[in-house]
């Protein structure tokens, strides 16, 4: 009977999640020829290595991951045959794609190096390349500041080629995946790291190496997928089924492998139960007539099902703030300011509103650490935080933009409103009486937003301001 009870248990759970988590179907409007293409019955051969979380390959020939939710939507939704073949390293997956062993490789930037022809899908997910240090480390602005430093990257990786290319300078120490090249950075044999945002968080969180993000390049990974010419027509039949997709379920597949691989101990008893979800299904109907008598431990069980999603949502959301906030001043990180300044560059484009921001610099800063020492500088930096958070509008974002730099993003704003904030800030910061050192001041770079701008151009003016600032004495405002 103990048994029984326990089975009806099982299967009650199961149901109860294959309810909450049951997907509707697609159908996709494929053209003539590319129906035709699909009846062929094509089978896609792939590969791919293991690039936890994006793909999990330890279990062959049982692939998972994010890349694995998408080739699983493709294959539905278009009835396409996928065959996972195994490779050791990501060179032996580009060497099987130019000797024509495998027709499709999953994650792709435009910028990688394949040596041969391939077709490339529309962006399917998107992800910045970070720079991983050890925790001594403060903040990494930009790239160029690791100009003769020994920096790790992945051998053939995006992130060797995007340096190779656009940082010469940079000594390139390559390993064969990122655990490797984080472990270099703990042991102190290289300075850096560089590499893909979801996997470095990843590989952080799970191992007990002493590093951290310390920043981001400039480089955003548009994981595209790759496929042979021979293919052709299987591009334009990917791009629809990825160009329908809802921004729901990008985020599910986000939210199961990024967030919930920080901690997926706390939920291996649901996929335990899922395991056996087919055999489930059989067993719910032939127990259905008894289920009368079960209702209140099913009731205690979706019970329990809520408290553990609501857990999942409270680590999710510490995650998302720790992500995007700057640990010394609580301020936001230079990740946010660039997220924030893509969308307000995308909404005063479309839309023709206007927006200005405010770069500045804290004036002879290095004199304060040189003489009072870094904890005084921090007490600085953490006092002019609290200065700008307190005096700028509810709908102003911001941040720290690097080092003794800080950047305020001002929707909605015109040259007469932004100048009259950024001298109200100045002149707050001039008459603040800071611990230790009393007295501080700030120089100013202010533009708004020009038709056409993008993060760089919009940050070269700002920046280029701010030099104009200091070169007229400091504790000033420039405009470009």
């Amino acid at each position: 009977m103990k048994k029984h009870r326990l089975s009806l248990n099982i299967m009650l759970f199961s149901a109860i999640l294959i309810l909450l988590f049951a997907q509707k179907t697609y159908s996709v409007d494929f053209s003539s020829d590319e129906q035709k293409w699909i009846d062929q019955e094509h089978r896609l051969r792939f590969s791919e290595v293991e690039w936890q979380p994006l793909s999990y390959t330890a279990e062959f020939p049982v692939y998972k991951g994010i890349i694995a939710e998408y080739l699983e939507i493709i294959a539905t939704r278009a009835g396409i045959k996928m065959d996972y073949v195994k490779s050791r390293t990501w060179q032996e997956v580009l060497d099987k794609f130019c000797n024509n062993e495998i027709d499709l490789i999953p994650a792709l930037s435009k910028e990688d190096d394949i040596g041969t022809e391939v077709l490339f899908t529309d962006s399917y997910i998107s992800f910045p390349l970070v720079i991983a240090t050890r925790n001594d480390i403060d903040f990494i602005s930009y790239t160029h500041e690791l100009k003769g430093k020994k920096v790790g990257v992945g051998k053939g990786y995006t992130s060797y080629y995007f340096l190779k290319k656009n940082h010469p300078e940079i000594e390139l120490i390559t390993t064969d995946d990122v655990l490797q090249g984080l472990k270099l950075l703990d042991k102190g044999e290289i300075d850096a790291f560089v590499g893909h945002l979801a996997v470095i968080i990843y590989t952080i969180t799970n191992s007990n190496l002493d590093v951290k993000i310390a920043g981001k390049t400039e480089f955003i990974f548009e994981h595209r997928m790759g496929l042979s010419p021979k293919h052709a027509p299987a591009v334009s039949i990917f791009n629809k089924i990825f160009a329908e997709m809802t921004k729901d379920e990008h985020n599910h597949i986000y939210n199961k492998w990024v967030k919930i691989g920080v901690n997926r101990n706390d939920y291996s008893l649901v996929w335990k139960i899922l395991i056996g979800t087919g055999l489930v299904i059989f067993g719910f109907f032939y127990w259905n007539r008894k289920l009368s008598i079960e209702k209140k431990r099913a009731k205690q069980a979706l019970n329990d099902l809520n408290i553990l999603k609501d857990q999942l949502e409270e680590k999710n959301d510490a995650l998302n703030h720790l992500a995007v906030t700057d640990q010394l001043t609580g301020l936001y990180n230079r990740l946010k300011l660039d997220s924030t300044l893509k969308n307000e560059l995308d909404r005063s484009e479309r839309f023709n509103h206007i927006f200005g921001i405010i770069l500045l610099d804290i004036d002879n800063f290095k004199e304060v650490n040189d003489t009072h020492g870094h904890q005084t500088g921090d007490k600085i930096l953490i006092s002019i935080a609290e200065l700008l958070n307190n005096h700028t509008r509810k709908t102003d974002v911001v941040g720290r933009w690097g080092g003794e730099e800080f950047l305020i993003i001002c929707p909605e704003t015109c040259e007469k409103g932004i100048m009259k904030l950024a001298e109200n800030l100045r002149r707050i910061i001039e008459n603040y009486k800071f611990p230790v050192i009393f007295s501080k001041t700030a120089s100013f770079g202010v533009t708004l937003y020009r038709r056409d701008d993008s993060i760089q151009t919009i940050i070269k003016r700002s920046d280029k301001a701010l030099y104009n600032a200091k070169e007229s004495g400091k504790n000033c405002i420039a405009f470009n």
